[in-house]
């Protein structure tokens, strides 16, 4: 039997920084699961209203 590696990436929403959705902390939105790099862009996330689009900063947790 041979076995699959079925790993899958994507986009934090709030940094833009690629993440395995294997092991990414993630939040649910809408009926749809987002991914993030860290606790700080999912608290970011959370604390945004559906629809609305974070400010991105220079310098962001991920430089």
């Amino acid at each position: 039997m041979t076995m699959i590696d079925t790993k899958t990436t994507t986009k934090d929403p709030i940094c833009g920084m690629t993440v395995d959705e294997g092991t990414a902390i993630h939040a649910e939105r809408d009926g749809k699961t987002f991914y993030f790099c860290g606790e700080h862009c999912r608290q970011k996330f959370l604390s945004t209203s559906a629809g609305a689009q974070p400010e991105k900063k220079p310098g962001s947790c991920c430089g």
